[in-house]
C-alpha cells in the first residue's frame, strides 16, 4: 500500500520535480508559482500586442497588457469567494451575473495583481533555492 501511495504522488508531482522536491506541497508551490507568472506574462504579451481599448493613447499597449492580466488575477482571487454561487434564473439572469462578476474581477485584479506578482515571486525564489541546493549535493 505504501508504494501505491509513493507512486501516485510522484506521478502528481512530475517524475522532474519528483527528484528535488522530497514534499509533495513544495512541488505544488513551486508548479503553482510558475505556471500563474507565466500565465501573467503570456496574457500581458497578448493584451500588449492586440491593443484593443487604448488605442489612441501613447502608453496604450502597456494599459491593456496590465488589464488582461488584472482580469485572470481578479478572476482567480474572485473565485476563491464566489466559486460555488448558484444564479437562478434564465439566461438573461446568468448574462447580467457574468458581466457583474467581470467587471468586478477586473476592478479586484487592477489593485491584486502587483501583490499577486510578488507573492508568485516569493513562492519561486523561497522553493527554487530548494532546487539550486539540491544541484550542488
Amino acid at each position: 500500500m505504501m508504494t501505491t501511495t509513493n507512486t501516485t504522488v510522484f506521478k502528481r508531482m512530475g517524475r522532474i520535480l519528483s527528484l528535488v522536491f522530497s514534499d509533495y506541497n513544495e512541488a505544488r508551490a513551486f508548479r503553482e508559482a510558475f505556471l500563474r507568472l507565466v500565465t501573467y506574462a503570456v496574457l500581458f504579451i497578448i493584451g500588449y500586442r492586440l491593443n484593443l481599448v487604448f488605442n489612441n493613447v501613447p502608453d496604450g499597449r502597456i494599459f491593456d497588457g496590465y488589464a488582461m492580466a488584472a482580469l485572470f488575477c481578479g478572476l482567480s482571487v474572485l473565485s476563491g469567494f464566489m466559486n460555488n454561487m448558484i444564479c437562478i434564473g434564465g439566461c438573461l439572469t446568468m448574462l447580467i451575473f457574468m458581466v457583474i462578476k467581470l467587471a468586478v474581477s477586473m476592478a479586484i485584479g487592477l489593485v491584486a495583481l502587483p501583490i499577486c506578482l510578488y507573492f508568485n515571486l516569493y513562492r519561486l525564489i523561497r522553493n527554487g533555492t530548494i532546487i539550486l541546493n539540491y544541484k550542488n549535493l
